[in-house]
């Protein structure tokens, strides 16, 4: 009987000899690139990625920061915006983010960091359609895998500097995926990267662990497979020198200190949304405000699938991604701003397993050989789709506000107390709501401080954080807070226990209200009565 050989490519052939997989239904899988075949699908995918466009509580503060440094020349070292941590030191790994985020607005104004936004946006989905396209999964996973990977990224993609460790991460993926599924892939570039993503967002941290992960798999593989050993050796050499590039920063290796504190503070778990874990932001959803489990529902699909996609085809020809995905899932689970992390992580290794459980391509035997078919690469512009998804794209587009020069609130801020505030001549310190913070210190900063805002851990220390806790959610000793500092306002949501606890203090008088916020103050001052109105919806700045 002859003996049947594979017809295989010489990049086939390289991932054979390195052990990707020895089924040959591995190489069944038709070669589809998005870039080249499907350019439209990569647009839109984009377009629904910016979609969801918002004021973050935190961009105030940002853009602040940003105009301070060019304005000074200098990082801020130290708080100067609150009355309960002035003069505390800031570790604030995010200046660069900052920086670019005030030069965008300061050139184009509100459309600025939405071009910014855009970029990041961009190269995060063009490294995924890379990565994606690198496991030769078929054409219909690819397309489908991107666009609700889009889907699922919208509400996590605001202008914050995450954007930049979304970026990074997704081309960490991407250069992972090519040296598991390919070999020989270029990693040296990632060490520079990493010099400046340490100056963009603390993220850096997450890029390493998925690098580390990755090292630690094919060096267990690699105990009986060459080509996986010398792929530990080099990305494990590339992981050491990111890791040493992220000293190059202005704080140094103190750097390392303050994320590190970030990242583990539990107090923060309790007054920061992003940082409560996923079942129980569902849960309060659920009985709160059960439109908003909506952004949840294309990353749970992505969660779903892959698990499922693994069990229908538990092929460990990938396990180095495959683990990044699995511990990047229970990192979401843990908190829900890593949710994002995990659709980025999970999105390449599941279009490989969900064609190889899905799609196998039937081999046609050809003499004594067997081939495996490769559908025609569809030619551009030709596609019976395409028309349409450019016009979906530019659709989202325009829905989202992508080019807009107005940008809404995440939630209602308090316009009506700052009006009234300025219109009386009052300024002092504002024992203010935490999502507040940044808001107050753009607006209300040269004549007022506030008790806390979103730098949070990095410039207020963990009895203060634990005080307004007390505080906002009426625990016992609430009161005492009210004493603990030289508050001359307090300004928060009239639906809250530090509401009650405030109201039921005689010393304190009620001068304005409506449906965002009360406005306390401790001396007898003009009051408008309240009004319990509807505030219009509200806009950066």
């Amino acid at each position: 009987m002859a003996r049947l050989q594979l017809s295989l490519s010489r990049s086939d052939k390289r991932r054979c000899d390195r052990g990707v997989s020895r089924d040959p239904k591995e190489f069944e899988l038709p070669r589809y690139s998005l870039l080249s075949a499907s350019r439209w699908t990569v647009v839109l995918s984009i377009a629904l990625a910016t979609a969801d466009n918002f004021a973050d509580p935190d961009l105030w503060m940002h853009i602040l920061t940003g105009q301070a440094i060019l304005r000074t020349g200098h990082i801020p070292r130290f708080d100067t915006y609150s009355y309960t941590a002035a003069g505390m030191p800031w570790h604030n790994h995010e200046w660069l983010a900052q920086l670019a985020l005030a030069v965008s607005y300061a050139h184009l104004g509100v459309f600025g960091p939405k071009l910014l936004k855009l970029l990041c946006a961009s190269i995060t989905i063009l490294a995924l359609a890379i990565g994606i396209s690198a496991t030769h999964a078929s054409s219909r996973i690819q397309r489908l895998t991107l666009i609700i990977t889009g889907v699922a990224l919208a509400t996590q993609m605001q202008f914050r500097p995450q954007l930049f460790t979304f970026m990074m991460l997704s081309v960490v993926m991407t250069l992972i995926a090519i040296e598991v599924y390919r070999g020989g892939a270029i990693l040296w570039p990632l060490i520079p990267m990493f010099a400046l993503w340490a100056n963009l967002h603390g993220g850096y941290t997450i890029g390493l662990g998925a690098m580390i992960i990755a090292v630690a798999v094919l060096f267990i593989q690699g105990r009986g497979d060459t080509g996986r050993k010398t792929s530990a050796r080099r990305l494990g050499l590339v992981t050491l020198g990111c890791a040493g590039a992220t000293i190059l920063n202005p704080f140094g290796a103190g750097l390392w200190t303050g994320v590190a504190h970030s990242v583990s503070d539990p107090l923060i778990r309790q007054i920061v949304a992003d940082w409560v874990p996923l079942p129980e932001t569902l849960l309060s959803m659920w009985r709160e405000s059960k439109p908003e489990l909506l952004q949840y529902v294309a990353p749970l699909l992505l969660f779903a699938s892959f698990i499922a996609a693994v069990a229908m085809a538990p092929d460990l020809g990938d396990a180095a991604l495959l683990a990044v995905a699995t511990i990047f899932i229970g990192s979401a689970l843990y908190a829900s701003r890593n949710v994002a992390l995990a659709v980025i992580a999970l999105a390449i290794p599941l279009a490989r397993h969900a064609t190889l459980a899905l799609e196998p391509t039937p081999a046609i035997k050809v003499g004594d050989r067997l081939e495996y078919a490769d559908p025609p690469q569809p030619t551009l512009g030709n596609e019976p789709t395409t028309a349409l998804l450019a016009i979906s794209a530019l659709l989202v587009a325009l829905a989202g506000g992508t080019f807009s020069n107005r940008l809404k609130t995440w939630k209602p801020v308090p316009t009506g107390a700052v009006a009234f505030m300025e219109r009386h001549g009052l300024h002092g310190n504002i024992l203010n709501q935490f999502e507040w913070g940044e808001y107050l210190a753009w607006h209300v900063g040269n004549d007022s401080r506030v008790f806390i805002d979103g730098r949070c851990e990095l410039v207020y220390p963990d009895r203060l954080i634990r005080q307004y806790a007390v505080f906002f959610y009426g625990l016992e000793g609430a009161d005492g807070v009210l004493d603990a500092f030289p508050h001359n306002f307090v300004l928060i949501g009239p639906h809250t226990k530090g509401y009650e606890v405030v109201r039921k203090d005689g010393r304190w008088q009620l001068i304005y209200s409506d449906a965002t916020a009360a406005l306390f103050a401790r001396a007898a001052l003009p009051v408008e009565a309240p009004t319990g109105r509807k505030v219009a919806d509200t806009y950066f700045p």
